[in-house]
């Protein structure tokens, strides 16, 4: 494996991390899950062995249980910036590919049957259910037509026009279907997202 060099100080100013970090709910907290999901996507990059990530891939980590949402914030902004040298997209590429990891465990198992040519069974679940993954914030889904929902989200610390977004882009991946996705931010923590797809012939 080639030595991975990235310089984490100016990842975190690009990411704005240490007052996102400042401005979580102490209360906040979020499945093992997403620690797993990480994971997963830095095991295929052959980066597990990188010293930073150490703390935050942990195997022991059960993926039912809930753990601070400040740990997974700054396991996401390491995760990115390893991944890529603009760590939002870094974040995007990884939450794009947590679609597949997720479809395989057993909340990915209940949600199987929603994948199909339209997302929007599947996007209604993820509104339905969030309480169960995350105690914080909440999402709402608004349905314009068959081809086009937006995804509200408020008090969401896990960066939407990253994180969020490329996890709504790998759901359609999933999907087997083209689309789009935007982000448009009312301020760094709410904000929507708007996604838009073409249904297969």
């Amino acid at each position: 494996m080639q030595p991975v060099s990235v310089d984490l100080s100016l990842s975190e100013a690009n990411l704005g991390l240490d007052r996102r970090l400042r401005d979580l709910p102490a209360s906040a907290r979020v499945r093992g899950i997403v620690f797993a999901m990480l994971r997963d996507g830095l095991r295929r990059r052959s980066l597990l062995s990188v010293p930073e990530v150490q703390d935050f891939v942990d195997s022991g980590r059960r993926s039912y249980r809930f753990f601070p949402l400040h740990d997974v914030i700054k396991a996401y902004a390491l995760g990115g910036a390893l991944v890529h040298a603009d760590p939002r997209e870094g974040m995007r590429e990884l939450f794009s590919e947590n679609v597949s990891y997720f479809s395989r465990t057993w909340y990915g198992e209940a949600m199987a049957r929603f994948l199909k040519p339209d997302p929007t069974g599947a996007l209604a679940w993820l509104e339905r259910t969030r309480e169960h993954v995350a105690n914080y914030g909440h999402w709402r889904l608004e349905r314009r037509s068959s081809t086009h929902c937006i995804f509200h989200m408020f008090d969401e610390y896990l960066w939407i026009e990253a994180a969020q977004r490329g996890g709504c882009e790998g759901l359609l991946t999933a999907c087997g279907i083209r689309g789009e996705v935007h982000a448009e931010l009312d301020d760094d923590y709410n904000g929507r997202l708007d996604i838009r797809w073409t249904p297969r012939s």
